[in-house]
């Protein structure tokens, strides 16, 4: 009995030997090989560890399968990205250290308004710990150093550049029409037709008539009730006040059931923005757009002098390598 029981506990060892090896086999699986560098099952199950702890337990439906399926892909895309991004770094020795990291993480805490406990929460509710996000942090501010090295210095903007956008979009650039208005809101028992004649007999001014008869806004101010788009008024004040000059009255309308007086006191139409005034925006806009298609093309050529095999296919992106 002591024999069979002997037998039986090491046929039980055996079985879990082998079941906790085959794991270790499928957790540590290769599934791409970039270069002289290896992505197993187990990186890319980090990596989606956030999701994967939201879906734990949960039996996902067919489309919700296929979403995370997708998903997945995409993510082992990326990771291979972000190796031959370290590799480039590691090529041209890009270094990070402690205290530049502690200073995006400090920017980052005051962007947001977070003290280190709410920051450390939101961390952790990502699924990840301070010191995984700081390693995340840091291939971050590495790229973007890489960026700035192998781009950067590739990207010149001209001013014939900055010119040519301008005119390109000079509509972007030109304001719509406003006008600077003043109104007199008449009481019921005053003709708008007798006070508009007293103003252009030259008897008052516009902003005197408004401060003895109008009953409207800023009536002590010349009736100035400011700025206004033609787009934004209503048809019969833009009838009133078509074809006006600065300082001519208009013919009596009726607001808000009493009878009125519009004077464009000055007329803004369709004044274009300076190219100094937006000069600064335009040259950072090209620049960026510069970046972006100068690094993609630097990616394109390193991806491509690249050794990358996927060992799962059906974990291949589109138009992926072998």
């Amino acid at each position: 009995m002591v024999k069979y029981c002997s037998l039986f506990m090491v046929a039980v060892l055996v079985l879990l030997t082998s079941s906790a090896r085959a794991e270790e086999v499928l957790i540590n699986r290769i599934l791409v090989k970039i270069n002289d560098t290896i992505i197993t099952e187990y990186d890319l199950n980090q990596e989606l560890k956030p999701i994967l702890k939201q879906i734990k337990g949960k039996e996902l439906n067919a489309q919700e399968q296929a979403q995370f399926d997708a998903f997945r892909i995409k993510t082992l895309e990326s990771m291979v990205n972000d190796i031959l991004i370290q590799q480039e770094i590691a090529r041209f020795d890009i270094q990070v250290t402690d205290e530049e990291i502690d200073k995006e993480l400090t920017r980052m805490k005051e962007e947001r308004s977070m003290d280190d406990d709410a920051f450390a929460a939101q961390v952790a509710e990502d699924g990840l710990t301070i010191e995984e996000f700081r390693s995340k942090l840091k291939k971050i501010i590495q790229k973007q150093e890489l960026i700035g090295y192998m781009v950067n210095q590739k990207v010149l903007v001209t001013d014939s550049e900055i010119q040519a956008e301008y005119d390109a979009h000079i509509d972007d650039y030109t304001l719509e029409k406003m006008v600077n208005l003043a109104m007199i809101l008449l009481p019921s028992n005053i003709g708008a037709a007798e006070v508009k004649k007293r103003i252009e007999d030259g008897e008052m001014t516009f902003a005197e008539a408004a401060a003895e008869y109008s009953i409207g806004p800023d009536s002590d101010s010349g009736g100035v009730i400011g700025e206004v788009a033609y787009a934004d008024m209503s048809k019969d004040w833009t009838n009133a006040i078509d074809g006006l000059k600065a300082g001519q009255v208009s013919e009596p309308l009726i607001i808000n059931g009493n009878e009125a007086l519009l004077s464009p006191v000055a007329i803004m139409d369709n004044q274009v923005v300076p190219i100094e005034d937006v000069k600064d925006g335009i040259y950072r806009r090209l620049m960026k757009e510069k970046r972006v298609t100068v690094f993609d093309e630097y990616f394109k050529k390193l991806k491509q002098s690249a050794v990358i095999i996927y060992m799962d296919k059906t974990l291949m992106p589109e138009n992926g390598a072998s």
